[in-house]
C-alpha cells in the first residue's frame, strides 16, 4: 500500500506542477523564499467541494481546525503551506501577538487550512499534520514549522532524483518528514498508515481547490479577515483588518 501511495503522490505532484518529467527537478529545488504556488483549478468537481466541518470519523482530521472560541465574532482564515518559510515566520513572530490580543480574548478565531505546495516534502508534511488527535494538530504544525530546515532537504532530494530517479527522491522526502513526525509524537507505524490513506490527499486537494475558487489564493500565507483578503501578513495589517471587521459588524447591527 505504501508503494501505491508513493506513486499516487508522484502523480499528484506532477499534476500540480506542469506535467512532471524533467521539470520535476526545478520543483525539487524551490528556493527558501518561494511563496507562490501553482494554483490553477484542476477540475470543477474537486473545486466544488468546500472544506466544511465534517466530524465523521474517517481516520484523519478532515475538517477546518480552529484556534480560539469557535463562536468568536470575527473570523480569520489562514491558508498556509507547511514548507513555506513565510508561514513559519508568521506562526513564530506574528501569531503569538495576534493570539494574545484577539484570539485568547474571544474577539476573533483563527481557522487554519492547508494549502499544499507542489513539492513532496510539503505534501507529506501536510498529510502528517492531519493524522493526529485534534488537540495535537496545532502543536504538530508548530513542530514542522520550527524544524523546516531539518526536514526540507531540497538539494539532497534533487541529487537523489538525478542519480536514482523520482521514486527514490519521493521516498527520501517521505522518510525525512516522518523523522520530524516522531518529534511530534507520531510513530513510524502511524506515519506509514497516514501516508497510505489516499483520502487525506484527496481532502488536501479539495481544500486547495476551494481556496483558489473562493478566495483566489495563489500564495502563502494568505490571511482572510471577515471574508476579505488582507494585503500583508504582519501584525499591524491584520490588527487593522480585525478592528475594521469589528467596526463593520457593530455598524451592521
Amino acid at each position: 500500500m505504501a508503494k501505491m501511495i508513493s506513486k499516487k503522490i508522484a502523480l499528484l505532484i506532477a499534476a500540480l506542477v506542469i506535467g512532471g518529467g524533467a521539470l520535476m527537478v526545478s520543483m525539487m529545488a524551490q528556493p527558501e523564499d518561494q511563496v507562490m504556488a501553482n494554483a490553477e483549478p484542476e477540475t470543477k468537481a474537486a473545486a466544488s467541494i468546500a472544506p466544511e466541518a465534517d466530524t465523521t470519523d474517517v481516520g484523519f482530521l478532515n475538517y477546518d481546525m480552529v484556534l480560539g472560541d469557535p463562536d468568536a465574532p470575527i473570523e480569520i482564515i489562514e491558508y498556509a503551506a507547511i514548507s513555506c518559510s513565510h508561514c513559519a515566520h508568521f506562526h513564530a513572530d506574528v501569531l503569538p501577538d495576534l493570539k494574545k490580543k484577539y484570539i485568547d480574548t474571544g474577539k476573533a478565531k483563527l481557522i487554519y487550512r492547508n494549502f499544499i505546495f507542489d513539492n513532496p516534502f510539503d505534501v507529506y508534511a501536510s498529510i502528517m499534520t492531519r493524522c493526529v488527535a485534534k488537540d495535537k494538530f496545532f502543536p504538530t504544525v508548530k513542530t514542522y514549522f520550527e524544524y523546516q530546515k531539518v526536514w526540507m532537504k531540497g538539494k539532497e532530494m534533487m541529487n537523489i532524483y538525478e542519480t536514482e530517479g523520482r521514486d527514490a527522491a519521493i521516498a527520501f522526502s517521505r522518510q525525512e518528514v516522518a523523522k520530524v513526525g516522531k518529534m511530534a509524537g507520531i510513530t513510524e507505524d502511524q506515519a506509514n498508515a497516514c501516508f497510505a490513506n489516499e483520502e487525506v490527499v484527496s481532502y488536501l486537494l479539495n481544500v486547495r481547490q476551494t481556496a483558489v475558487q473562493q478566495y483566489n489564493v495563489n500564495s502563502t500565507p494568505t490571511l482572510i479577515v471577515g471574508g476579505k483578503a488582507v494585503e500583508g501578513h504582519d501584525f499591524e495589517s491584520l490588527a487593522a483588518a480585525i478592528d475594521k471587521a469589528g467596526e463593520d459588524a457593530k455598524a451592521g447591527q
